[in-house]
């Protein structure tokens, strides 16, 4: 994956994939703040010029696109922050918004800058001020590893209704972390908020890629309640870059990995190029047998409540509520767990049903 010199460049299928994630997100993203918060900002931090070469969508339509599908947004002030070091792109991109019915309501502000110079001195004037930034989804799109300091992710996940969905191109990071000039070996260690030991201790690992990642995941666990990573791969199946989730919500988290497994039905978080979306499956993995495998190792010997059980898989897993009801219809059927048939308010309960109330004995 090479950065592109063009104005417009083509899209690639791991893009497509990235984009389709996005609009997923978005998609829900919208209408839950929409219904209670009076103000919303959506900020791209590499927005680029708005569309590809063959037309597509880029994520800066996207986003507004979404947007504009949402009733209930009517009454929320809706800003959108669009940034992008280049002139022409930012251009083309303004000129694509020009065609749009954009409502009174939304709020478009398009930055020829550097996402870091933009985003450092809003969060400075906030500062300042003694304001807050209102809930944010920021979407962070680098090539290569310049200008996303971990210092700046941390400042945003600092207000807590901020969430951030970030590139961490690690191939490009992984090739360039021994270069000889100690400006690039910098700002890898901006970018992953490291110090020289922790870097060296992945550079010594076995499997540097998957180094990068759990540094990168557990740097982002200690600034938010929630973090998932999506993997994308290239047409040879090589890792390129991961994207991180990074959330204090709950309901936020449980949207974005819906929209990883909308994406990646087998296993919930990786792409590849290499895959020929025309090739059938033939053998179909049920994510739920494994859900199921967790579940037996986590409560073993337990007794829990099924809306606790259903929480963890939320909260704690990749999994969600679809792959929960399965698994645990799993470990009915083969009598791994015993279900008491009447639940807390003194109903009966249906088989195959996991409502509010249920007491599960594993």
């Amino acid at each position: 994956m090479t950065k592109p010199s063009e104005t417009l460049w083509e899209i690639e299928p791991h893009t497509s994939a990235k984009h389709e994630i996005l609009r997923r997100y978005l998609g829900a993203w919208f209408p839950i703040l929409g219904s209670k918060i009076p103000r919303i900002v959506y900020i791209d931090g590499f927005c680029g010029p708005g569309r590809y070469l063959g037309g597509e969508e880029g994520s800066p339509i996207i986003a507004l696109q979404e947007a504009r599908k949402q009733p209930i947004l009517a009454g929320s002030e809706v800003s959108f922050l669009f940034i992008d070091e280049r002139e022409d792109r930012i251009k083309h991109l303004e000129s694509e918004l020009s065609l749009l019915n954009i409502p009174s309501n939304f709020h478009i502000d398009t930055r020829v800058n550097e996402f870091e110079d933009t985003l450092t001195k809003l969060l400075d004037d906030l500062e300042k001020r003694g304001a807050h930034l209102a809930p944010t989804f920021a979407f962070i799109d680098p090539f290569g590893f310049k200008g996303t300091p971990f210092s700046l992710i941390k400042r945003l996940m600092a207000n807590s209704r901020t969430e951030v969905f970030i590139n961490i191109m690690v191939d490009y990071v992984n090739r360039f972390v021994e270069h000889p000039l100690p400006v690039d070996r910098k700002h890898i260690k901006d970018l992953l908020g490291a110090s020289d030991d922790e870097i060296e201790d992945v550079v010594n690992s076995q499997d540097r890629i998957l180094a990068f990642r759990q540094l990168y995941q557990g740097k982002l666990l200690k600034h938010a309640k929630f973090v998932r990573y999506f993997e994308m791969r290239d047409d040879r199946n090589k890792v390129i870059y991961y994207l991180f989730f990074a959330s204090n919500h709950p309901l936020g988290h449980k949207k974005m990995k819906e929209a990883f497994w909308k994406v990646d039905s087998q296993s919930g978080f990786k792409f590849s190029d290499c895959t020929d979306p025309n090739q059938p499956v033939l053998f179909e993995l049920d994510p739920s047998i494994d859900l199921a495998k967790v579940l037996k190792t986590q409560f073993s010997g337990l007794t829990q409540n099924s809306e606790d059980v259903i929480t963890f898989i939320e909260d704690k897993t990749p999994y969600i509520e679809t792959h929960a009801r399965k698994a645990l219809i799993h470990l009915e059927n083969g009598k791994e767990i015993s279900i008491e048939q009447i639940k807390a308010d003194g109903a009966k309960r249906r088989r195959g049903t996991f409502p509010t109330g249920v007491i599960i004995h594993f």
